[in-house]
């Protein structure tokens, strides 16, 4: 009765327009963010709508719109016109109807923040995963405003985050934000302070994906994201986060779908993946040009791996001399720039880690005293080979195995992990050489018997490589692990154990190869044999070659309060073959038995 009664009320509104009149298509639907599903828009704030019934019913909110737009209607609160609080609705109306009043004329205020509309472009940008911030584990996403050649800095670009209380308890913050705990809203800041925030202080990379649009298209989305500074959401960690509703901000001028209502897990890395497949609204692929800002930590060791041993050997002596006297011998002036260069690189990321590093800013002025007597000069470092973050798996993962055990027989198993990589995993997007997962479910059936074979609440694991050995840049290696597991080749009866693990260790890369010697502890709930406390030294490989992936590692679980008979474990795992889509796996897993297994994996 409800949808009979809009469409008859569309009816009526059809025929009092002109002949140009259409109904609220699919880009109206989106400027509203209605739901189909729900029958409702995702936008939360009542006053984010011009009529009482907006929220619901979209055909009404049309009719209110082109009355408040026709006859100068203003806020009650701000005097301000509501043509100047929703552009992209005037913009989109202009198609349609002559007499629109055109935002670009009227509003001084829109003006002003969009800048240059006559070149004005569209980028989007992936911040790397930082372990900071669970919020962030597996990146963020900004949406950017573009002037002329799009480098400029004072820009401006909005981000989409929670309300959250200073000095909020880390446990609460979790739990809220996987519960919907928080109000969300988009903020807008000039582009520096982001790129501030997350390349220099947070050290993370930043990767600009410029959105291949007309300028008709990118005001149209730019006025959008001014809209969008008027609304309010609930928050949730997984799926509605700033990816979900940074796409649903593009989706007014993409042609598909970026992502789906109904998603269980909305990843950053999920919304570039689908943008290389789209187009835009016209019809153009989705993606202009990519270009990547490294983070401060980054442009260091990518600097000082420039340097001959030589180079690296003189600076290590200048910056880890205990008084601030400069001396550098003979070397050219070449080499005098190279090493004053990398040092201010280096000296910049310490004091950001360490502001109070008195002896840091010394020796920082007395290196540019050093440069400002030399000649000017720009050194080309060259750039990293990085994977584009949007190269990687989806992020979703359902593996089936099949396998066979000396001691059990038979078993096969069935995973199921929303979110994201671990150790074989490969691409962009990713931390390299490490594991990142939440909620990963793998159950096993066996002789009849099925059972909860593992439940990873959270398994973050990662190899640092790349540290240059200066003070302050050692690169320690580690890993977290907390949730309820069995063990078949333990020697004990299998059972299911609540767990914690971590551990703390060292890596090394020698051509294809990363080399990883650790200590890992483990508290667990007793097994069978009343073990409770673990010491596990362990040294592990991983090898990568082109598809070819593989990790060995080779532990000696030590129960701390029992004497039971110990023996090393030796578990290796390779991924044969894979691409986005899927991969293939073996895994060979021995200590008091036996267990081979061969997998495949589907991603999405």
């Amino acid at each position: 009765m409800a949808k009979l009664f809009t469409t008859l009320i569309f009816g009526i509104f059809i025929v009092t327009q002109p002949a140009l009149a259409i109904g609220p298509d699919e880009q109206w639907l989106r400027l509203l963010h209605f739901d189909p599903e729900a029958q409702k828009s995702e936008i939360e704030n009542p006053s984010f709508f011009i009529d009482p019934q907006g929220q619901i019913d979209p055909n009404v909110e049309l009719t209110a719109t082109l009355r408040a737009f026709r006859t100068q209607q203003r806020t009650t609160n701000s005097n301000e016109l509501l043509l100047c609080k929703y552009p992209a609705r005037a913009m989109y109306l202009r198609q349609l109807y002559q007499d629109i009043p055109d935002p670009l004329q009227t509003c001084p205020a829109l003006v002003q923040w969009l800048g240059d509309t006559q070149n004005l472009s569209i980028s989007v940008v992936y911040a790397d995963g930082y372990l900071g911030n669970p919020a962030s584990f597996y990146g963020h996403l900004l949406f950017k405003l573009n002037n002329g050649e799009g480098r400029d800095l004072l820009t401006n670009s909005l981000n989409f985050g929670a309300r959250v209380p200073d000095n909020e308890n880390p446990v609460v913050y979790i739990l809220r934000g996987l519960t919907g705990g928080y109000v969300a809203e988009y903020s807008s800041n000039h582009y520096y302070r982001y790129n501030l925030n997350y390349a220099e202080v947070e050290m993370r990379d930043l990767w600009d994906y410029r959105l291949n649009l007309s300028n008709s298209e990118a005001l149209l989305v730019a006025a959008h994201a001014w809209e969008m500074l008027f609304t309010e959401y609930t928050y949730y960690f997984t799926h509605r986060n700033c990816a979900y509703h940074i796409a649903k901000l593009l989706e007014v001028v993409i042609a598909e779908r970026l992502v789906a209502n109904s998603d269980p897990f909305v990843l950053p890395i999920s919304v570039f993946s689908a943008l290389a497949d789209a187009t835009t609204s016209t019809g153009e692929t989705a993606i202009a040009e990519i270009n990547r800002t490294p983070s401060r930590q980054a442009r260091f060791r990518h600097q000082f791996n420039q340097l001959s041993h030589d180079e690296q050997q003189q600076l290590r002596a200048i910056l880890s001399g205990e008084n601030t006297a400069v001396d550098f011998g003979t070397l050219s002036e070449e080499q005098q720039i190279r090493l004053i260069d990398v040092g201010l690189e280096y000296l910049n990321f310490i004091i950001t880690l360490e502001p109070q590093n008195v002896h840091a800013s010394r020796l920082k002025t007395e290196l540019q005293r050093s440069r400002i007597k030399l000649p000017p000069r720009l050194i080309d470092w060259g750039t990293e080979d990085k994977s584009l973050p949007h190269t990687s798996h989806h992020p979703t993962t359902v593996r089936a195995s099949l396998g066979y055990s000396d001691e059990q027989d038979a078993f096969a198993t069935l995973m199921l992990r929303p979110a994201f990589y671990d150790l074989l995993s490969s691409g962009g997007g990713i931390l390299p050489n490490s594991a990142l997962s939440m909620l990963a479910t793998e159950i096993r059936l066996q002789r009849d018997e099925i059972a909860l074979s593992s439940l990873e609440l959270l398994n973050i694991e990662t190899l640092t490589l790349g540290a240059t050995g200066l003070p302050g840049d050692r690169g320690y290696s580690w890993r977290l692990t907390l949730g309820n597991d069995r063990n078949y080749v333990n020697g004990v009866v299998p059972s299911n154990e609540f767990f914690v693990e971590s551990g703390l260790g060292k890596a090394a890369q020698w051509g294809n190869w990363v080399w990883l010697a650790q200590v890992d502890g483990r508290a667990q709930t007793p097994n069978a044999a009343g073990e409770r406390y673990y010491l596990t030294p362990k040294v592990s490989a991983l090898y990568e070659n082109g598809e070819f992936k593989a990790v060995c590692e080779f532990t000696y679980p030590i129960a701390v309060d029992s004497s039971n008979q110990r023996r090393l474990r030796t578990m290796c795992e390779a991924k044969l073959t894979g691409d986005r889509d899927y991969d293939m796996r073996l895994k060979i897993d021995n200590q008091f038995s036996t267990e081979v297994s061969l997998s495949m994996s589907l991603y999405f």
